[in-house]
């Protein structure tokens, strides 16, 4: 249960800061602790997200330039592109990316958009 403030002075009133700001700074300080304890962890878990992001980045251009495509050598030419980094993505860590890819916040956009122009994994 909640209790009512506690005042400290004239100005300064305990308890008054905003929830969301004490999540944020427990937030910091467990990512930070977390880099001390486990630096190569750390880098690790880094290069993987900006690996992620890059790879959906890749994505949604590709998917981007296959939805513009009018069709012929244009959408060849893409679906070509596509089912190369697929590969790419696949082969990476003995499988292990794609799958972390497909559990990525942002790849169920993707995979719906893969789904309406028809292109299968």
């Amino acid at each position: 249960q909640l209790q009512p403030p506690q005042s400290l002075g004239s100005s300064r009133v305990l308890g008054s800061a905003p929830p969301r700001l004490v999540a944020a700074m427990g937030d910091s300080f467990s990512r930070t602790a977390s880099s001390c304890w486990d630096p190569e962890g750390t880098a690790s878990l880094v290069r993987r997200k900006k690996a992620q992001r890059a790879a959906i980045n890749q994505y949604t251009e590709l998917l981007n330039r296959l939805e513009q495509c009018q069709g012929g050598q244009d959408r060849d030419g893409v679906l070509s592109e596509i089912k190369r980094a697929d590969r790419e993505m696949m082969a990476k860590q003995e499988g292990k990316f794609w799958a972390g890819l497909q559990d990525h916040a942002d790849w169920p956009p993707l995979r719906e958009k893969r789904s309406r122009l028809q292109v299968q994994p």
